[in-house]
């Protein structure tokens, strides 16, 4: 004898294949699942944005703790910017599952994840570069230039090394396991691959200076589809180190 799939009753039916009791039952037991699968998705929410801001939060405080223990802006920089990344990876490595976390630090070293990270950084500079551009006249015509262009030409010798070494590849390590590794793996719990880049990338652009905020949307877009796209956080990280390198080329010799 078969048995009621929501009140446990036995089943006095002949019909095949059949789990409920009766019509009541069943759309008691409809009504009961779509009320849990709401209450699921609110703390699933909650769940992802308190995280998220705990994070940003907890970035915040690293920040201020970092200045007031380092006076000296060339060592404050490096320093701060890989504690935050170590900070980063080692939530994420506590939070996400095993499999998760092993395939967010992989890297299939192969012609093809070379070819996406090749196509990622011609469209910063032929895309999104002269897009930023455009946008930055139109909407800052009288804008000043970002304060690290300012701190390359104010720096030299030994500073100007450090300070090439944190926006090249310090900073792409701790902004890449931010953005793309805890905040965008965040989002794509709850929202779909388009919607977790586009937001990553907002929060990313929010995070730069209001010159610089399109061509951050631009790049973390890119970034983040690569990180999506391979599974990886390294793929991205490549992408803008690269890409950081470039540009910092471009301000020390121009």
């Amino acid at each position: 004898m078969d048995y009621c799939k929501h009140c446990s009753k036995p089943i006095l039916s002949d019909l095949e294949n059949q789990v409920y009791c009766s019509s009541e039952c069943w759309r008691e037991s409809k009504s009961s699942t779509d009320i849990n699968e709401l209450e699921i998705e609110e703390k699933s929410l909650l769940y992802i944005w308190s995280s998220i801001i705990s994070m940003l939060f907890g970035l915040f405080l690293l920040l201020m703790l970092t200045a007031t223990i380092i006076n000296s802006e060339e060592v404050f920089l490096p320093v701060f910017t890989i504690s935050a990344g170590l900070l980063v990876l080692i939530v994420l490595q506590s939070i996400l599952p095993k499999e998760e976390i092993k395939q967010l630090l992989s890297f299939e070293n192969n012609i093809d994840t070379w070819k996406l990270i090749g196509w990622v950084i011609l469209l910063d500079i032929f895309v999104v570069l002269p897009l930023h551009a455009a946008f930055t006249i139109l909407v800052f015509p009288d804008a000043e230039q970002q304060e690290v262009i300012n701190l390359f030409k104010e720096s030299s010798g030994f500073s100007l090394i450090i300070l090439a070494l944190t926006v090249s590849i310090f900073t792409p390590f701790a902004e890449e396991f931010l953005f793309r590794g805890f905040i965008l793996t965040m989002l794509l719990k709850r929202y779909s691959p388009l919607v977790s880049i586009v937001v990553s990338s907002f929060v990313f652009s929010i995070a730069h200076e209001p010159i610089a905020m399109a061509l951050a949307f631009g790049g973390g877009c890119l970034y983040g589809w690569i990180r999506v796209k391979t599974g990886s956080i390294y793929p991205s990280m490549i992408a803008h180190a690269i890409w950081n390198g470039f540009i910092t080329l471009v301000v020390i010799f121009a």
